[in-house]
């Protein structure tokens, strides 16, 4: 078969243009055939007029439109996803890799989907972290509640000593200062009421035992108490405080130890902080059950990732006539 140019007399032999010639003058390059190149062949041929892609870039990138969503991304985006991001995501790899044939372009998906779920990983480990710092605070609370629940419910036992020498709770604490305040309201409205104080005061500094070293709040009330309830002859005559002053100096001394105790909280609650962070920073690294699955799974996707990669490297070296190494597969055993 001959084909005459239009305009002239030159003539080409048919096995001049055979794909499968192999000869040295052959002039025609075969090219990978794609609906794209073919529409734009035809449209040339119809009018005269190229609309389609000419570069070899823009046939690639034409030949991809009508795979412009992957066959995995229905299963690999789940419905919290965003499937523009992996769009875009194999768009990049498309790019770079230009692929050709139906194999190559499942490979390079195939990269998408891995490096996707690579993504959601450190999603997951990001989510490990935050559940074991971010609640350290609310856990550490939790415990001092409900170790103040059984400090009320062992109540009786810790009679001996009171609640104040026996706790550095901070639900505890706050207790304590309430029945403090409530003690001075009392004193300061009432007076003395020494079987209703009592109460307080048994459950604040415990019982009283002559052998118990220093003196408390507890000390002072009753001897303030003795003083008030002395007969104004003999309280003048000794020159004791009145009544009304011994009420004052009660209710000055329970303010002094509410300030002591506020200011023991500060303390302890610097304390309590510092060494929050200091747990909080071993937690950036997650252990335990969590870390072996995230590892398992991280080691699975490296592998896939690895054998794709090396998958498509051939492939595209043997379309291209470049020379493949040979496969290096590496086994490993436990012994």
């Amino acid at each position: 078969m001959k084909l005459e140019a239009q305009g002239g007399s030159a003539e080409v032999s048919e096995s001049e243009v055979s794909p499968s010639s192999n000869g040295i003058g052959t002039s025609a390059i075969q090219e990978p055939y794609t609906p794209a190149i073919e529409r734009s062949r035809s449209s040339v041929s119809g009018n005269g007029n190229a609309t389609g892609p000419r570069t070899r870039r823009g046939k690639q990138t034409a030949s991809r439109n009508a795979t412009k969503h992957g066959v995995f991304s229905k299963v690999a985006i789940l419905d919290s996803e965003s499937k523009a991001e992996y769009e875009e995501l194999l768009a990049g790899l498309r790019e770079t890799w230009l692929p050709e044939g139906a194999l190559e372009h499942l490979l390079v998906e195939k990269l998408a989907t891995t490096a996707w779920r690579y993504r959601r990983l450190l999603l997951a480990e990001s989510a490990e972290i935050r559940k074991s710092t971010e609640f350290v605070e609310s856990d550490q609370r939790d415990q001092e509640r409900e170790a103040a629940e059984m400090l009320w419910s062992m109540s009786g036992l810790l009679c001996g000593r009171g609640l104040i020498r026996n706790t550095d709770n901070r639900h505890a604490l706050e207790q304590c200062l309430e029945w403090l305040a409530h003690l001075r309201k009392s004193i300061e409205e009432v007076g003395f009421r020494p079987d209703q104080d009592a109460v307080f005061l048994k459950s604040l500094y415990g019982n009283r035992d002559p052998s118990r070293l220093g003196t408390d709040l507890y000390d002072s009330y009753e001897t303030l108490l003795q003083i008030a309830e002395t007969p104004e002859e003999e309280r003048e005559r000794k020159r004791y405080p009145s009544p009304s002053e011994c009420r004052q100096i009660v209710m000055d001394k329970i303010d002094k130890e509410i300030r002591r105790i506020k200011r023991d909280q500060k303390a302890r609650s610097s304390v309590q902080a510092a060494r929050t962070q200091l747990e909080i920073v071993p937690r950036n690294v997650p252990d335990g059950p969590g870390l072996d699955r995230l590892l398992r799974y991280e080691t699975g996707l490296d592998r896939s990732f690895d054998r794709t990669l090396s998958q498509l490297e051939r492939l595209q070296r043997v379309r291209l006539g470049q020379p493949v190494l040979p496969k290096l597969e590496v086994h490993h055993s436990v012994s």
